[in-house]
């Protein structure tokens, strides 16, 4: 066999390994209920979100978050308003922290959340959550679906 065909068979092989290694990826499923509130915030924060998260593979605990961007909203969708902030879901087994990055309208909310950062259980995770649901004045409650890769 040619030198250069059984190293492009090798670098194949390493490949599929490393797609297999993605088979540690896991379909999230979960409802979370969140509160606006002005006690219990972390540090320096004024007012939070803090829910609860009931989910699959181990996704139940609380969650925490807050916005450090708020957009303008959009001329051509009345009462929009997009917004980014540190997410996190606390749960027994370790945090998964995210990148929260959604749009409010009247009524609804949709947001992407990327890992960012996880520790116990969750260190060196990777993954993408899609948020959506109904909001009323201080109270979210959407569904969370999404992939969520353990090393």
């Amino acid at each position: 066999m040619h030198p250069f065909a059984s190293c492009s068979i090798a670098l194949c092989l390493a490949a599929l390994s490393t797609h297999v290694h993605a088979g540690e990826c896991k379909s999230i499923q979960a409802d979370m209920v969140e509160l606006r509130v002005t006690q219990g915030c972390d540090a320096g924060e004024t007012a939070c979100f803090l829910g609860e998260v009931d989910g699959n593979h181990g996704l139940r605990g609380t969650t925490h978050f807050s916005a450090d961007a708020v957009g303008d909203p959009l001329p051509t969708s009345t009462g929009s308003l997009p917004y980014s902030g540190a997410f996190q879901y606390r749960l027994p087994t370790g945090t998964i922290s995210m990148r929260e990055t959604g749009m409010n309208v009247p009524g609804m909310v949709a947001a992407h959340q990327r890992v960012t950062e996880g520790t116990g259980e969750y260190a060196g995770a990777t993954g993408d959550f899609f948020v959506h649901g109904t909001r009323v004045p201080g109270i979210v409650t959407t569904s969370v679906h999404g992939t969520l890769c353990l090393p």
